[in-house]
């Protein structure tokens, strides 16, 4: 398995954005042979990137609706134990909040994440393995 964050999955729905081919390569590299699940605050991390950064509300409506029923990521629920990791790894590694509980469910869950974000990948090596798509 692995953990993405919105950075990653934003590039896969949005074919504007300079990352799309290289994130949809790695997505079918994948296959369906190992799951890919993210903390659910990736609905609305997605659905604000899209409205504001592409100025696509409808397209961020779509992706939300199809995050929600399901299929390619796994969206696991953000419960007050992974809140609390996140807050540590937040305050020990001056990781952003939203960021931190992408770190924290990877290493809850004992699998890499996988990030566009250089200040993500940079500060969370020392707590999970983070790669780029």
């Amino acid at each position: 398995m692995a953990i993405i964050d919105a950075s990653v999955y934003v590039t896969l729905v949005n074919a504007r954005e300079k990352d799309h081919a290289r994130s949809w390569a790695w997505l079918e590299r994948r296959g369906d042979r190992e799951a890919i699940a993210a903390p659910v605050i990736l609905m609305a991390e997605v659905a604000a990137a899209l409205s504001r950064g592409a100025g696509d509300p409808a397209l961020a409506h779509r992706v939300v609706q199809q995050l929600e029923r399901g299929g390619v990521v796994q969206l696991v629920a953000v419960t007050l134990p992974l809140a609390l990791k996140a807050a540590v790894i937040a305050a020990d590694h001056q990781i952003r909040g939203c960021d931190a509980v992408y770190v924290a469910l990877a290493d809850h869950l004992d699998d890499c994440l996988v990030t566009l974000d250089r200040q993500q990948l940079k500060r969370c090596a020392a707590i999970v393995e983070a790669r780029e798509p």
